[in-house]
């Protein structure tokens, strides 16, 4: 990461006895940054499914994730 937000935020977030989530993906691409998880809205058979959001800038200061970051 190229801030210290993930790292501020989850040390606020322990006194809830929570943390933001990290996703490292196998196979392809990594990419080291906050996966925005997204909930299916209508279920059922033809309906699309939800997707993973990847960040490419931090959501809490706008910093862009560098490129190698994401390629590593």
């Amino acid at each position: 990461m190229t801030c210290t937000c993930v790292e501020t935020i989850n040390e606020k977030l322990k006194e809830h006895n929570t943390r933001l989530t990290q996703a490292w993906v196998l196979g392809g691409t990594t990419h080291p940054g906050l996966m925005l998880q997204t909930d299916q809205i209508e279920t059922g058979r033809g309906k699309p499914k939800a997707v993973a959001m990847f960040l490419t800038y931090c959501p809490f200061c706008g910093t862009k994730y560098a490129a190698d970051e994401v390629a590593a």
